[in-house]
């Protein structure tokens, strides 16, 4: 029979060593790392969810910065047209042709020059 061994030898054995510490945090730190980050993930995933499904039933979307963009010149635009309508906008008018846009500057011209008016300009050194 073998004598009993004493509490120190018991501790001392070579046989019952403990793990690395690399390995150690493979088997639990890895893990418990990776559940962290992965319910973190889940956990904004569904809060950002929940808050576009309020916004979306109280009607304040949010929108990006080229929609917002695009949405005001549209109402720039809009506001341009209706001031342009308010006013008596006739867009029947004849457009003038080149020749009658001539004839038109020629009376102007002749108008203009008549020999009273070009002696009170000559008179006041206006020209």
């Amino acid at each position: 029979m073998t004598p009993p061994l004493s509490p120190i030898s018991k501790h001392s054995s070579s046989s019952h060593k403990a793990p690395p510490s690399s390995f150690l945090f493979l088997k639990a730190g890895l893990p418990l790392m990776m559940f962290c980050v992965g319910a973190s993930y889940v956990l904004k995933k569904g809060i950002e969810g929940k808050q576009k499904e309020a916004d979306v039933a109280k009607g304040a979307i949010s929108k990006s910065e080229r929609q917002a963009r695009l949405e005001k010149e549209q109402a720039d635009m809009m506001e341009k047209i209706n001031k342009i309508r308010k006013t008596d906008f006739d867009n029947t008018k004849r457009i003038e042709r080149p020749e009658e846009i001539l004839e038109r500057r020629k009376k102007e011209r002749e108008r203009r020059n008549v020999w009273y008016k070009r002696a009170w300009r000559t008179l006041t050194f206006q020209n």
